[in-house]
């Protein structure tokens, strides 16, 4: 259990790159576990252009759609994704060292809009299933099918073939540049100050990260993942999709605005 902690005030948070240096100078936590922590969650929230895989295990998960930012753990049992996993984490005993990455997309047609997920920790059950803890990093779409992995099945289970598991190439996809990026930050502040005020920051649930302060596009994809639902597919496929930061924006505050405050919320 970690140590109690006031209320966040969204308006006394930093602002700048300086500012978050100066926070963290302060902070109690131990220097060492923030340093991995972060190094951990920067490789999987912002890789470095051209140091992303040629390609990536995909997991085609329908009705989860990760935005970027968000925490989730899955439970793998059909032998595919069972596939992925020891891909990604190195266990099946490949040449090249282990990634701990691939693409969480909606669907398996070109073009489809997901995001590259990073595998964060993992067990192995007694019954061979596997549980997998992972955070969804950089937008992504499928480019192409790179090749289709052959499963079978375990030993002693008969029946047809199983569906192969899918390798995909993917590009980033970012925003398109707004007209006035810093109307841009000021309503991206706004929202997140509506938001402090229906929802202290410190109680959000521990499957969300930490709001990205410093930009717009990024913060406006994780107010989405806060204010909609887990199982609103739709809406929450159409707003990753979206390459304005503005209507991201704008339909975060205008969802907000529809909301009471708490009691007792200044």
């Amino acid at each position: 259990m970690g140590a109690a902690v006031g209320p966040v005030d969204a308006a006394e948070l930093p602002r700048s790159a300086r500012e978050v240096v100066a926070e963290i100078r302060r902070s109690s936590v131990e220097s060492f576990a923030a340093l991995r922590h972060t190094s951990e969650c920067a490789r999987a929230l912002h890789p470095p252009p051209g140091s992303l895989p040629a390609s990536l295990p995909a997991f085609i998960l329908p009705t989860c759609t990760l935005l970027p930012g968000e925490r989730a753990d899955f439970t793998l049992f059909e032998p595919r994704y069972l596939a992925l996993a020891r891909h990604a984490l190195g266990l099946d005993g490949g040449a090249a060292p282990p990634d701990g990455r691939y693409a969480h997309l909606p669907d398996s047609a070109s073009g489809a809009v997901g995001t590259v997920a990073s595998i964060l920790s993992h067990q192995s059950l007694s019954d061979g299933q596997v549980v997998v803890r992972v955070l969804a990093g950089p937008r992504a779409r499928l480019v192409r099918t790179s090749r289709l992995e052959e499963v079978h099945r375990p030993d002693g289970e008969g029946g047809p073939p199983l569906p192969p598991l899918q390798h995909v190439a993917l590009e980033t996809l970012a925003d398109e540049p707004g007209e006035d990026a810093a109307a841009d930050a000021a309503l991206a502040r706004e929202c997140l100050e509506r938001l402090a005020k229906l929802v202290p920051l410190d109680q959000l649930p521990q499957s969300v990260n930490v709001p990205p302060l410093l930009s717009p596009e990024r913060l406006s994809l994780w107010l989405c993942g806060v204010i909609l639902r887990a199982n609103d597919t739709t809406a929450r496929v159409q707003w990753l999709c979206e390459r304005s930061t503005r209507k991201r924006l704008e339909f975060v505050a205008s969802t907000l605005a529809r909301e009471s405050p708490r009691p007792g919320a200044s």
